[in-house]
C-alpha cells in the first residue's frame, strides 16, 4: 500500500511542491510512468535508503485553474524485495492549481446611451 502527500495543496503561479509517497514496505522501480499528476509535471521521484519513502518535485501547468486534481500511482509498476508487483493504485488527497497570471477573470462594463427609457 501507499499514502500519497502534497506539501502544498493549493498551488499558484510560480509554486512548486515536494510529492511524498509512503510504501508500508521497500520497494522497487517506482518511476514518473508510474504517477499521473493532472495539470503539472513531477521530476523523476528519488527514494529514501530504506526505499519506503519516495519524494518528487510537482510543477503545476502554467495559466491553469483546476479546483479538483488527485495525483495517482500505479501499485502494479513496483515491485517488492521478493519481486511480487503491487496491484490497484494509490490516491491523494485534492489539491488545486491556479496558475493564472491574471486570477480576476474576465470582467465587463455595460453603459447605456440613454439611461431615461
Amino acid at each position: 500500500t501507499a499514502t500519497i502527500a502534497l506539501a502544498d495543496t493549493a498551488l499558484t503561479a510560480g509554486e512548486t511542491t515536494t510529492v511524498t509517497i509512503t510504501f508500508n514496505k521497500p520497494v522497487n522501480g517506482l518511476d514518473a510512468s508510474d504517477i499521473v499528476c493532472p495539470n503539472g509535471t513531477l521530476s523523476a521521484p528519488t527514494a529514501n535508503a530504506e526505499r519506503t519513502v519516495w519524494t518528487a518535485t510537482f510543477t503545476p501547468t502554467a495559466n491553469a485553474n483546476a479546483p479538483t486534481n488527485t495525483i495517482r500511482v500505479n501499485l502494479a509498476g513496483v515491485t517488492d524485495d521478493a519481486g511480487s508487483a503491487g496491484t490497484g493504485s494509490a490516491i491523494s488527497a485534492n489539491y488545486s492549481v491556479d496558475t493564472r497570471t491574471d486570477s480576476t477573470g474576465l470582467t465587463a462594463t455595460i453603459t447605456l446611451a440613454d439611461t431615461a427609457l
